[in-house]
This record gives C-alpha cells, sequence and structure tokens, in this order.
C-alpha cells in the first residue's frame, strides 16, 4: 500500500494543483448550466402546486 492517501495539498505540485481547480471549476459551471429534466422540473412545479393549496387552506 502505498503513503500517497496522507500527501498533503502542498505536496503537489503547482502546476498540477491549478489544473485541478481549472477542471473543477468548468466541470462545476458546465452543471450548473445545464437545463433540469423535464421529470424534475414537472416534480417541483407540483411541489409547488401542491404547498400552494396548502398555505391557501391555511388561511
Amino acid at each position: 500500500m502505498s503513503g500517497n492517501r496522507n500527501r498533503s495539498k502542498k505536496d503537489i505540485a503547482p502546476a498540477v494543483s491549478r489544473q485541478i481547480d481549472e477542471n473543477l471549476k468548468r466541470l462545476y459551471t458546465d452543471t450548473t448550466s445545464e437545463e433540469l429534466p423535464k421529470s424534475l422540473t414537472d416534480l417541483l412545479e407540483a411541489l409547488r402546486q401542491q404547498d400552494a393549496q396548502k398555505k391557501a387552506g391555511d388561511q
């Protein structure tokens, strides 16, 4: 078993660390710009309607 698991960020070359940071930012940006699947937007809409009906019934 190697001791690589115990390495800290300071043990990683600066160029590799920058590349990891850039790739994570790119992945996060790509993911946040994707549209939600229709099934999920339908579910969210149904929950909003259910919540609105519940609030209307409480008044």
